[in-house]
């Protein structure tokens, strides 16, 4: 239950999103990389791991949960589980930075696929529905790009992307954009969303995350 007004939050995960992101990929680089065919929840798995055991992993104020449980009190059901999530507060469980992550480029029976359908259908549209993220305005997509090409990576999801403008909340124009976090980043992307739950709009800060960073 939240105490209080969530937009409180909104300065506190603008300030902190960078720092974030850099703890995010200084894990990545520390981890194991994954193979072309390697499976979304292994990955993830090792990710979560670094993530934990990261040299400053003391001084980082947030709680880091894998597969936390989405549950509708209203319904009384598990409605997902998140991949990997920040909480900055103990007190208020619907406030927190939801990573969700994909595959994409991925190798499955030894044919390459995109999967950036998948990215844009099960992961970004997540968000937009209010699944999950429900009470703030931020949320992050991790994108595991197993071959290495994150160009193509990005352009198969923005193809996708322009193909479900209407239902992902988005303006006419709207498309993978310059990252506002991490501008100078060529593996930070952002997209912008006007879900029907609220006026404000939601922030989805996409990474793109290879065996290689630059």
């Amino acid at each position: 239950m939240i105490i209080g007004d969530s937009s409180k939050w909104d300065d506190f995960f603008q300030q902190n999103l960078p720092a974030v992101l850099a703890y995010i990929i200084a894990a990545w680089e520390q981890m194991p990389k994954p193979g072309p065919s390697d499976l979304e929840d292994a990955i993830s798995d090792k990710l979560y791991s670094a993530l934990l055991k990261a040299k400053h992993r003391s001084d980082f104020l947030f709680l880091i949960r894998r597969e936390d449980l989405e549950f509708d009190m209203d319904l009384a059901k598990e409605t997902g589980r998140k991949d990997i999530v920040f909480f900055p507060s103990l007190q208020e469980e619907e406030i927190y930075l939801c990573l969700e992550a994909k595959r994409l480029n991925a190798v499955i029976s030894g044919i390459q696929h995109s999967l950036a359908g998948e990215y844009v259908k099960e992961g970004m549209q997540r968000f937009v529905d209010g699944k999950y993220a429900r009470s703030v305005r931020h949320g992050a997509m991790l994108a595991y790009v197993l071959d290495g090409n994150v160009e193509r990576a990005k352009r198969n999801i923005q193809k996708n992307i322009r193909k479900r403008l209407l239902e992902l909340c988005m303006d006419k124009n709207g498309g993978l954009n310059a990252s506002t976090i991490r501008p100078d980043d060529c593996r930070t992307r952002e997209t912008r969303h006007y879900r029907t739950h609220e006026k404000a709009v939601f922030h989805i800060h996409h990474l793109f995350l290879t065996a290689t960073l630059p």
